[in-house]
């Protein structure tokens, strides 16, 4: 199975022998600032050769490249001055202001009901209180790559963890970066900037995500909801992949770099975009490490609580100003039928302190008021946000 390119800069002997004009060819659309420094330092070097030889300097290029000699000053002259790319040249990227979140129906809706192979799929879009229901039609599927989803050991549901990578995806792409890596992708989840050192482990598992969105064949018809924001729209589908890139593994100066160009506005943000339902708040808020460490548990809750008072915040909204524990719960895939009896207590208390701290965090930074547990008799149900 091969699912990714691989580009290699060459190395000074290969440099010598094929000439600027002719490397890194592959990298032109993808890094072609990298393919611009190397060029640059490659005609250096030719330069030197040519100024350093006086008899090579009145031959034309075109018959120095045939000139054994010359071939052989400038593999001698590389050799003892490699030319040497800035890997963080290549990769550097925007860092965000602000984390952005779709946060409509179909965003939420994908992590907690089968869509995934289903077939197609009415979602109503429309408020309760409408008075007529307005249906998006949605269908979402793998590719018929069985090697593949066996190798990741895909379910059929996209997760809440896939979720949040692709926010990550959403707020790196809107600060405008289009050429990513799983690296800057974490620290766009994590609220950091971009020096951190990331585990191999986490960037393994946002590899794995990233592939994923990029597998999922996705079909959107929106043509009723845009019309409920401007009548003379007459159809409005997007056809093509949950996360439109292309992917490639990039070796400079001994190391290998993940890569990944985003070729279309992510779907999920784009179709936010038609109701203006995308939520953005401070990168700051993401970075709770000093409450709480950001496990995957960790970055799930953060991100379901800032949808919610994103909710709240929102003009016209009904929504309540109490989040519950079970919808936590939930989001999480921790049930009682899953664990005995002490092990889901000690689950479900862990996961309240993991809010409580999280929000403990937003209250010192001014983004939420204040915080209180409420209950239902003596049971613990959740939390009131006051913003």
């Amino acid at each position: 199975m091969n699912n990714k390119t691989v580009l290699r800069v060459k190395d000074a002997e290969e440099f010598s022998e094929e000439f600027s004009e002719r490397l890194l060819d592959d990298y032109e659309e993808i890094f072609p600032e990298a393919v611009d420094e190397f060029k640059v330092k490659a005609d250096k070097a030719i330069e030197h050769v040519r100024n350093d030889n006086p008899v090579f300097k009145d031959i034309p290029l075109e018959e120095l490249k045939a000139n054994v000699e010359f071939r052989q000053a400038l593999k001698e002259y590389v050799r003892k001055n490699p030319i040497k790319l800035s890997t963080l040249k290549v990769l550097k990227s925007i860092v965000p202001e602000s984390h952005t979140k779709p946060n409509n129906k179909l965003a939420n809706t994908i992590t907690k009901e089968p869509m995934i192979g289903e077939g197609a799929i009415e979602l109503v879009v429309s408020n309760k209180k409408a008075k007529n229901e307005v249906r998006t039609k949605l269908m979402l599927n793998y590719d018929h790559d069985e090697e593949r989803v066996q190798i990741y050991k895909w379910k059929e549901r996209f997760t809440p963890y896939d979720r949040e990578v692709y926010d990550g995806v959403v707020t790196l792409y809107a600060a405008g970066n289009n050429i990513i890596n799983p690296a800057m992708v974490y620290r766009a989840m994590n609220g950091l900037t971009n020096t951190e050192y990331v585990k191999p482990e986490a960037l393994a598992k946002i590899r794995k995500s990233l592939d994923k969105s990029m597998s999922i064949r996705t079909i959107i018809d929106y043509t009723a909801e845009a019309r409920m924001y401007n009548t003379n729209i007459k159809k409005t589908t997007y056809e093509g992949r949950l996360l439109s890139a292309s992917k490639a593994t990039v070796a400079i100066n001994g190391e290998e770099h993940e890569a990944y160009k985003i070729l279309e506005s992510p779907i999920l943000y784009e179709y936010a975009k038609v109701s203006g339902q995308i939520l953005t708040v401070p990168m700051k808020m993401l970075k709770t490490g000093s409450a709480v460490r950001s496990t995957d548990e960790v970055i799930i809750i953060r991100g379901y609580l800032l949808r919610q008072i994103g909710w709240m915040r929102s003009t016209n909204t009904t929504r309540s100003d109490h989040i519950t524990y079970q919808g936590i719960y939930d989001e999480l895939s921790v049930s009682k039928a899953d664990l005995d009896d002490m092990a889901y207590k000690n689950k479900t208390r862990t996961i309240r302190n993991h809010v409580k701290a999280i929000l403990d965090e937003w209250k010192e930074e001014a983004y939420i008021i204040d915080h209180a547990e409420y209950k239902e008799g003596k049971t613990i149900k959740g939390v009131i946000i006051m913003i």
